[in-house]
Order: structure tokens, then sequence, then C-alpha cells
């Protein structure tokens, strides 16, 4: 019995020293939907069908910031030859910070995009959520699950009440507690964390400055029509058709 109390009272006491500041680490997926005609076939082989990026969040109870972890991300870089045709494909990582304080309601994100940058600077948006019963563990959390609603975009989260910071990757937040995992369009994105740690001593919330500013909306048609432009799905994933044309 008292080696069962030493174990809980261990685990209440690594759960606290994160429920106000931490530094959470996550990995990203995205599929890649790379469609290539019939005599390509050896193409098609080296073709990758997801890519997946390295992001790490620093929070505290007010503040969070969100960015790719340093020296840990590489660009898919592919080269094929074939009947005396070269191909190169380069599916680059972009840059991207996001900046929230929840008590001035301010949401600043500086986002590469087609060699451009952008700095999207709005409000905290409060997202509409649907919390359900169903749970599941992520790390030692325990995590409810959580479904984005109002939105063309099927968007589930998975929150922690055990980190009661409202907060989250890529810019979510509005739930009651820290989310540690997110699917988006039926796992055509898939974000979860992998690591949490104490938040480093001294560490300063630093808001992006770079970029042409924008809003939410503004960048979201930018971003829209390019992609429609260049075969996205519309939705989490990468659509791509590659053919030959006489």
């Amino acid at each position: 019995m008292k080696n069962i109390l030493v174990l809980l009272l261990l685990s209440f006491s690594a759960y606290s020293q994160f429920q106000k500041s931490g530094k959470i680490y996550f990995k990203e997926s995205i599929k890649l939907n790379i469609q290539i005609s019939e005599e390509n076939k050896e193409m098609a082989k080296m073709m990758p069908t997801s890519q997946d990026t390295y992001k790490v969040l620093f929070y505290n109870s007010n503040e969070s910031l969100f960015k790719i972890e340093e020296k840990k991300n590489e660009d898919l870089d592919i080269k094929h030859e074939e009947g005396g045709n070269q191909m190169r494909m380069v599916f680059k990582v972009p840059q991207t910070t996001i900046y929230q304080n929840l008590s001035e309601n301010n949401f600043v994100q500086s986002q590469e995009f087609l060699d451009k940058e952008f700095l999207i600077v709005d409000q905290v948006n409060d997202k509409k959520w649907k919390v359900t019963g169903e749970q599941k563990k992520v790390l030692d959390f325990v995590c409810i699950k959580a479904t984005l609603v109002d939105t063309s975009q099927k968007v589930v989260a998975w929150f922690t009440p055990q980190i009661p910071v409202g907060m989250g990757p890529n810019g979510y937040s509005g739930l009651p507690g820290m989310i540690l995992a997110l699917d988006t369009d039926n796992g055509q994105r898939l974000i979860a964390a992998t690591k949490i740690e104490a938040l480093p001593a001294g560490f300063v919330f630093t808001q992006p400055e770079k970029g042409k500013k924008v809003s939410k909306a503004e960048f979201k048609k930018i971003r829209d029509d390019k992609m429609k432009e260049m075969g996205s799905d519309g939705k989490g994933g990468v659509r791509m058709i590659i053919r030959n044309e006489n």
C-alpha cells in the first residue's frame, strides 16, 4: 500500500510542475497525395506518402509561442532521371511562429508561404468545440476528445485538464486544458505531443515581427487561392498530379 501511495504522489508531482508553464515537443505528419501517370512507374516508387515536421510549444498560464524545432527538420529533396529527362521535387518545411496572449486577446503569426513572409495579426479566436466523453492517453496525460464545430474542416482535438491552460499547437485554443493531439480531416494532418519538460529558466515570449501584415481572413484567401493552383485537395493534406504531356 505504501508503494502505491508513493507512486501516486510522484505522479501528481510530475503533473503539477506543468500546470502553469512548460515546453511541449510535437511531431506533425502531413499526407502527400501524389498521383503519377502509369508511364512513370519508377518515379512513383520514389514518392513519399507523408512529410514529418517537428515543432515545440512554450507556454505559461497566459502566453504561448509555437515554432519549428531548431536543427530537427529537413526538406524532402527528390531527384529522378528517366528516359533522358531529369526531375527534381523539393518539399520545403515552411517556417512558422505563432504567439498568443490570452489576457490581451492578441494573436501574431509569422508565416513563410511560397518564398514570401506574412505577419498575421488578429485576435485570439476561441473556436467553438463540442466536448465528448471519449478519453485516451497522450504521453502520461488523460486526454478528452473534442470536435471543432462550424467549420468546413473536420478537426478532432485531444486535450488534458491536467494542464489547465487553454492553448495548443498550430494556434488552436479555447478548450479547458492543453491540446496534446490534433487530427485534421481524418488523418490528412496529424500532430501529437512526444515529450514535455520544464520551461527554460528566463525564457522570454517574443512576438514575431517580420512579414507583410495581414489578418487571418486575408491570409486564408491568399493561401487557399494559391494552393488550388498547385493542386491542393483543400484539406489538411497536399494533392499533386504528375503526368507526361505531349
